[in-house]
């Protein structure tokens, strides 16, 4: 027994003996070798000699750039294009594996660049895409942006297929969503709409990021943002992008835009800064801010240009994200999105009307059909207060943000409409201002595989596009709008707007300068002011949009001047049409007279009617600015009838006027009334609209 148990013991360690011998041949690195063998201990201190020692190093090395790589890519504030160069620079050194090209493929898609993202999601399938089915989701969400969806909605099937009963009910609701865009998609290419897509130049767009165009209602201005590297600070946010700031460009005397420039301090910060929306008179811009949780600012435009910009009121600001802003044309409503809570779930869009105290009020959600438990990012009104464009990411979306139209009539809002291919994209596609006749829009658009956003210019046309029969017509078209759309037999359902716009420039009448003034607007059916707008203050250039089908009273009123009036009847003609009206103040000086054009009487008699009112408390309110003016108002006539009659009428209507003055607390002994009949004409009694200019009601200064 002690024999045979001394050979198994001596078997044992022989066994033993060779097994770590063979073991340290196979691992010769190994930290599990047993050092208590001395000839092992003496091997390993020769191998770590050869060359291998560096591989282990470069191992090292590379492992450890995986691991920097690896606390940035899921740090709490992401810097994927900081991961993005580590997990390269590992990859260059021969890193392999599903998990790198995971990390590499996903930096690249949040990146926009999604050709790379794309190469390396693919090196994953041959290797580990069971694992990883996530792959496939992603893959599917390039595809449908290269516009290959039967390939995306196979892919998009291929990841809910893999998903468990928990992973389904909390993805599913996405994935049908993204099917659902590719099938929309396919159908909206299919019957393609009609229109002219042209992106801006090198003025504009550059090799940075632009979009966000705010465009004045004549065409004439542009505001934008843009991620460029002299922007306020010079810094980057946590994407890596360049952080946003506001840019403007004006057009030339050959309606070129010139190259756009910085708006600089006041208007932009240190961090986020992008244009919102513009007044229609282009002295008030709203601003985006990302201080706090991202806020809306309101800058003015003064005699030293912007001035420093101020947040809106807490109906507007919350603690959640306020995003974009738009005006109402009559400056009398706020559009903006939020997504604070009691909303539809992601931004909805809200309305704010203004007080008599020129304050912004409690917000209202504008509801279901606009709103969606998706993302609706932009309003643009139309100046005849029932047309709207809003971007959304729901509705039904042919993928990313889609634009859509809708119309409030008879206090109801109709269903939205998406204007479909190719206005609309698998991207993101968001309308930021309109035309006021509805037929041009700019846009922020993006391409299928890039950061990279520009600006383009819309024109929406309402024929279908020419067939290819006259070689000269499609050259020019190739020449004025770029590349031609395919054919197709509907056009895009764009409705013009019937629209007026009454512009022009307000000077003194006596030196010729330019004068800042008010421009009061008020529809004379109501006797309501509806808007009121500023002449520049450079220039004096004014612009008023007037909806048609409608007549205004128009006061224009400036310091130290004599008040201007004058009616504007808008017949309901369809499409687009300016009025160009110059107008010149007097100022307040002995002498000076002004036609109250905006005071009527009933037919024949010297009874005032309620559309007098408004000019009635403007002349009112001038003879309480200056307490030592005096006046006298005057009646006139056309030549119809006997001289008597007319005279007594006129010197009625005078009265009138006077009578209401004293009846509001203005002495009568600062006024004096004459009725002049047909004496003083100031137009041809032979033509109708001679007689009417002649029917007036005047005053002059007589003291001050």
């Amino acid at each position: 027994m002690i024999k045979y148990n001394s050979i198994k013991i001596l078997s044992s360690f022989l066994i033993i003996f060779f097994s770590i011998i063979n073991l340290q041949a196979q691992n010769i690195d190994s930290a599990a070798v047993d050092t208590k063998v001395d000839s092992i201990k003496v091997e390993k201190v020769k191998k770590e000699k050869t060359p291998k020692v560096k591989v282990s190093d470069s191992t090292k090395l590379m492992n450890d750039l995986i691991k920097k790589a690896d606390r940035v890519f899921y740090a709490d504030e992401k810097r994927y294009e900081k991961a993005l160069d580590l997990y390269l620079q590992a990859e260059n050194m021969g890193a392999k594996s599903s998990d790198l090209y995971y990390n590499i493929a996903y930096s690249y898609y949040k990146m926009k660049q999604y050709s790379n993202a794309k190469n390396y999601f693919q090196k994953m399938i041959p290797t580990d895409s069971s694992s990883n089915m996530k792959l496939y989701y992603y893959l599917a969400r390039i595809n449908a942006l290269e516009y290959n969806f039967d390939t995306a909605i196979t892919q998009f099937d291929t990841y809910k297929r893999s998903l468990n009963p928990d992973q389904l009910n909390e993805e599913g609701k996405d994935i049908r969503k993204r099917i659902k865009e590719c099938e929309t998609a396919k159908e909206f290419i299919k019957n393609s709409g009609t229109s002219f897509i042209d992106i801006l130049d090198t003025n504009i767009n550059t090799l940075y990021v632009e979009y966000a165009p705010i465009v004045s209602l004549d065409d004439s201005l542009l505001f934008f943002t843009a991620r460029r590297p002299d922007n306020i600070g010079g810094g980057r946010d946590n994407e890596g992008l360049y952080y946003e700031d506001i840019y403007f460009s004006k057009k030339d005397s050959n309606g070129n835009w010139t190259k756009a420039q910085n708006m600089g301090k006041g208007i932009n910060t240190s961090e986020h800064d992008a244009a919102a929306g513009l007044s229609a008179d282009k002295k008030q811009i709203l601003i985006y801010r990302s201080s706090g949780n991202g806020d809306l600012y309101l800058a003015k435009r003064n005699t030293d240009g912007w001035s420093k910009a101020k947040k809106l009121n807490k109906y507007i600001n919350t603690a959640s994200h306020e995003a974009s802003a738009s005006f109402s044309y009559d400056m009398l409503k706020l559009y903006f999105t939020s997504d604070r809570e009691g909303g539809y779930g992601g931004l909805d869009i809200y309305v704010s009307n203004i007080d008599e105290k020129g304050n912004w009020g409690e917000a209202e959600n504008l509801r279901g059909k606009i709103n969606t438990p998706y993302d609706e990012v932009n309003l643009v009104p139309l100046p005849d207060g029932k047309t709207f464009y809003f971007t959304s990411s729901g509705h039904n979306s042919m993928g990313g943000l889609d634009i859509y139209k809708i119309e409030y009539k008879d206090s109801m809002w109709s269903d939205a409409i998406n204007l479909g291919y190719p206005i609309n994209t698998p991207n993101d596609d968001v309308l930021y201002s309109i035309s006021a006749d509805g037929s041009i829009a700019y846009i922020g658009r993006s391409n299928s595989d890039s950061t990279k956003h520009d600006i383009y210019k819309l024109t929406f046309m309402k024929t279908a596009k020419p067939t290819i029969d006259d070689i000269d017509v499609v050259d020019l078209a190739i020449e004025r709008y770029g590349e031609l759309l395919p054919e197709i037999e509907p056009a895009v359902n764009i409705q013009k707007m019937n629209l007026s716009v009454l512009k022009g420039k307000i000077t003194d009448q006596l030196s010729g300068e330019p004068i800042f003034a008010s421009i009061e607007l008020t529809d004379n059916s109501t006797n309501q002011v509806v808007a009121t707008f500023h002449s520049n203050e450079q220039t004096g250039d004014y612009l008023v949009s007037l909806p048609s089908g409608k007549d205004y009273g128009i006061a224009v009123k400036a310091e130290n001047c004599l008040f201007y009036s004058d009616n504007v009847s808008v017949k309901k003609t369809k499409g687009y049409n300016e009025i160009v009206k110059d107008i010149q103040l007097q100022k307040i000086t002995v002498g000076s007279k002004v036609v109250l054009k905006n005071i009527f009487f009933a037919t024949g008699k010297a009874t005032l009617t309620k559309s007098s009112e408004t000019e009635l408390q403007n002349l009112l309110k001038l003879m309480n600015d200056i307490p030592t003016l005096k006046i006298e108002v005057s009646g006139h006539t056309d030549n119809v009838g006997s001289a008597k009659k007319n005279k007594s009428l006129s010197e009625r209507r005078a009265k009138a006027v006077v009578d209401y003055l004293v009846a509001n607390g203005i002495s009568i002994d600062r006024m004096v009334y004459k009725g002049y009949g047909f004496e003083r004409p100031i137009a041809s009694n032979k033509t109708k609209a001679g007689r009417q200019q002649n029917r007036r009601t005047e005053f002059e200064v007589i003291s001050r």
